[in-house]
């Protein structure tokens, strides 16, 4: 064990257990980036880091600690779960528990509609636009971004809107999650981004 992990009487239970669950989440968070969808567990990629950052930030506070400490702090707890005489078991053990601390400080992340997703998935796009111009990824995010906008354009007129009325209502949509990324408060980390690609989906029986 590093020799900066002997720091931890230093800290608090709950300081450690959430240290603890910052490697949990970094475990899983790693797993799942490889397509393993592990049981009991929910996406972690942005929730997972952010509760991490939060964690080690709390832990250099009150241990008046090093980020290197941390860091140290937490691969020991990484190395004491994956060489646990189950790891599987080790890791299951501290779903319930870690994703308590979590839902406490970091919100679940909100399930956005057809019309934001097409908002999410423009602003995607004009940002690797405007930082690699039109490369394959752009690209991809351009069509994600014209499918929504059409499914969505759809799903108003259905509801007896107007084409006017729907291109309105998009465009209010686009503004409004502008607004949102640029409030300091999250922006579109909030919404659910995953769903967006299971909408952009090709429907049964067609090419989009």
């Amino acid at each position: 064990m590093p020799a900066q992990a002997q720091t931890a009487p230093q800290l608090s239970v709950q300081a450690r257990d959430d240290l603890r669950c910052a490697a949990a989440f970094a475990i899983v968070a790693l797993e799942q980036s490889g397509g393993d969808a592990l049981e009991g567990w929910p996406p972690l990629a942005l929730r997972g880091k952010t509760f991490f950052a939060d964690a080690g930030e709390r832990a250099m506070k009150e241990g008046a600690l090093t980020r290197e400490q941390v860091r140290d702090l937490i691969g020991a707890q990484v190395q004491a779960l994956q060489t646990a005489p189950d790891p599987d078991k080790a890791l299951s053990a501290l779903a319930r528990p870690c994703l308590a601390r979590l839902d406490a400080t970091v919100p679940p992340l909100v399930t956005p509609t057809l019309k934001q997703c097409a908002a999410i998935l423009g602003l995607a796009y004009a940002e690797v636009h405007a930082r690699e111009g039109m490369s394959a990824s752009a690209q991809d995010l351009k069509t994600l971004e014209s499918v929504l906008s059409s499914r969505g354009r759809e799903a108003i007129m259905a509801s007896g809107k107007s084409g006017d009325e729907a291109d309105r209502t998009l465009a209010e949509a686009r503004e409004a999650m502008t607004a949102e990324a640029s409030d300091g408060k999250g922006g579109v980390d909030k919404y659910d981004i995953a769903h967006c690609y299971e909408l952009a989906k090709p429907q049964e029986k067609s090419h989009y």
